[in-house]
């Protein structure tokens, strides 16, 4: 039997592990916002996320705790962190939250890292109307009615 995580997961709720700190941090947090859907943002600069709960993270992602940091924000060199254990990470993350510059989301079984903020309208799965249209993909995008409440500006031909 596998032991329940310390992290709460559900496909309902949408978590987000984030420094305000960091610009990708403050700019994942408000993407998020403005989805229409209920959220738990953790601000790390504010609120202590636990060593069990960092471990949980990592694990969750296949990664160990070292690679959650971004190691230039660090004032070290890659040799000199070579050895550093799991309890080491934790403690430079809780003693500078900006090392952790790529926010985290959660959401059910699904973790993920967030490079760029957009992407966490992908991962919270947002309905953006057209988004998969683009000039790329060879296709005209489709500017017809798909319901009565669309409403275009007519062009005059």
């Amino acid at each position: 039997m596998k032991d329940m995580g310390v992290i709460a997961r559900s496909e309902n709720q949408l978590t987000l592990i984030y420094s305000s700190n960091t610009r990708v941090g403050r700019h994942t947090l408000s993407y998020l916002t403005a989805i229409d859907e209920k959220y738990l943002a953790i601000d790390i600069a504010k609120t202590k996320v636990s060593g069990t709960q960092w471990a949980e993270i990592a694990d969750a992602l296949g990664v160990k705790v070292g690679d959650l940091v971004d190691k230039r924000e660090l004032d070290l060199s890659s040799e000199s962190t070579a050895e550093f254990s799991s309890d080491d990470w934790i403690k430079i993350i809780q003693k500078d939250d900006s090392v952790i510059s790529r926010p985290i989301a959660i959401k059910g079984k699904r973790t993920m890292q967030i490079d760029n903020p957009t992407e966490i309208l992908e991962f919270f799965e947002v309905d953006s109307a057209g988004l998969e249209q683009s000039p790329s993909n060879d296709a005209d995008p489709d500017i017809e009615r798909t319901d009565e409440n669309e409403t275009f500006i007519e062009k005059d031909e």
